[in-house]
Order: C-alpha cells, then sequence, then structure tokens
C-alpha cells in the first residue's frame, strides 16, 4: 500500500513538470496520445479532417451520405466551387454544363430526307414538296438541299425552293435554271426555327407542261450560335412572287461550242 504522503508528492511533482512544458510541447503530447504516435503528415487516415489545412492520406475517402447529397460545396461569386489538379478521366460523372453550355445545346441535332435517283416525282407549275425533315427542336440550322430535274421540252425552266413547313408562302432559298432537259437545283441558307417546326425543299417548273425530279436530298444540322440581325433585310421571298410561267425570261441561246 503506497502512503499518502508519497501520492501528494508525485501529483506535486508531475503538476510541476507540466507547468513547465511550453504550450507547443502540450499540444504535441495530445496529438501523440490522439492518434497514437502518428506523425501530422498521416493523421488523415482514420483521424479527423482538418478544415483549413492540407490534409495528407494514402487511402481512398468515402464519404456517404443514405439520405441525400453527401457533400455540398459552396463559393463566392466568380469563384469554382471545386478545383481538380489533373486531367484524367473522372468516371461516371454527370455534369449540367459545360463551358457554359447545357446538355441539350451541345446535343447534336438535324434532320434529313431523300428522293432516291430515278425516283420521277412529277411537278407543274404549282411548288410541291419533294423532300422534309423530321421536326426539329428550335434553334439555329444551316441547310442544305438539292434536287435533279427533268424540264420537259417546251418549259422554260425547273427550280426548287427550301421553306420552313409552318410558312408555305415564303422561300429561303432558290436554286435551279432557265432550260430544259437536266437541271441541277441546290439550295443552302441559316435560319432559326422554332420547337416542332421543320425544313422542305419545293419543286417546281415554269410553262405550263408537266416535268419531273429525278432525285432530291435535304440535310439540316443545327449550330452552336447566336442569330445577330437580319439587318433590315426580308426574311424570305413569298412563293406568289416568284416569276411562273412566261412571265420567267427564257434562257439567252447557247453559243455553238458550248
Amino acid at each position: 500500500m503506497v502512503p499518502h504522503a508519497s501520492i501528494h508528492q508525485r501529483a506535486r511533482r508531475l503538476r510541476a513538470a507540466l507547468r513547465s512544458l511550453r504550450p507547443s510541447s502540450v499540444v504535441a503530447v495530445t496529438l501523440a496520445l490522439l492518434f497514437g504516435g502518428t506523425t501530422i503528415a498521416d493523421a488523415a487516415n482514420g483521424g479527423n479532417f482538418l478544415l483549413g489545412k492540407a490534409n495528407t492520406e494514402t487511402a481512398t475517402a468515402t464519404l456517404t451520405n443514405t439520405k441525400g447529397t453527401p457533400l455540398k460545396l459552396a463559393a463566392p461569386t466568380g469563384h469554382p466551387p471545386l478545383a481538380v489538379t489533373q486531367k484524367t478521366l473522372v468516371k461516371n460523372l454527370n455534369a449540367q454544363f459545360t463551358g457554359g453550355l447545357s446538355a441539350a445545346q451541345l446535343q447534336t441535332t438535324g434532320g434529313h430526307d431523300f428522293r432516291l435517283p430515278n425516283s420521277d416525282i412529277p411537278i407543274d407549275g404549282n411548288p410541291k414538296v419533294i423532300v422534309s425533315t423530321n421536326p426539329l427542336p428550335a434553334g439555329i440550322y444551316f441547310i442544305t438541299a438539292t434536287a435533279l430535274l427533268n424540264v420537259a421540252s417546251g418549259d422554260i425552266g425547273g427550280f426548287c425552293i427550301i421553306r420552313k413547313g409552318s410558312d408555305s408562302a415564303t422561300a429561303f432559298s432558290e436554286g435551279g435554271a432557265t432550260q430544259t432537259g437536266i437541271v441541277q437545283a441546290a439550295e443552302t441558307m441559316t435560319t432559326s426555327i422554332s420547337a416542332g417546326d421543320n425544313y422542305e425543299e419545293d419543286c417546281f417548273d415554269t410553262g405550263g407542261i408537266p416535268s419531273t425530279v429525278v432525285g432530291a436530298g435535304i440535310t439540316a444540322i443545327r449550330i452552336l450560335g447566336n442569330l445577330s440581325s437580319d439587318h433590315g433585310a426580308p426574311t424570305g421571298t413569298p412563293i406568289s412572287a416568284l416569276p411562273a410561267g412566261p412571265a420567267r425570261p427564257p434562257a439567252p441561246p447557247r453559243q455553238a461550242g458550248r
């Protein structure tokens, strides 16, 4: 049995020793007791995450929340809430924006249609839909369309136009020629469209004698950009304003050897 006097003497010596230690020494002793003698660099492995400090570990840390989002990062305006140190692929990362653009804006969309060669679709003086895209998402599109016409002898020429399915009176682009025989029509344009609308290529002849469309195709590709301005220009030419029949001047006679 240890005498009372001996116990009190030991307690007084321990208190004196602790009073003689500097604060930094007390912290070191405390950390050693908490982490079992591990160094500060290894403290994150199985230890506490220290806010505002550089934390180091040699194993993957996992954060789980069985009731919702496990981690939310907040930053002031103009500062990213997260930073990484390399470009290695992060698997299964689903992000809403890339470079400020949403997934829907980055998605490649468009439409197309075609008529195989030797389709021989009859046309007359009234514009007829030859090919048309499917309904499109809203956006700005680059549209190209082509058609090969066989203009009957006695007609003046054959022509094709691009228009929107919702606007049968406006021609955005026209191609063709005032001649008989084989005529190549090609049209291109860039314009915006509302959701659910589509683009079509209509073809017709002038002169009153039925002709045919041998083959045709149309492609609409949505592009990323802003429709800056139409600079006050009209949006298109009404089909009713297109010359038809004898009103369109005949082609000049071809010179021999050409």
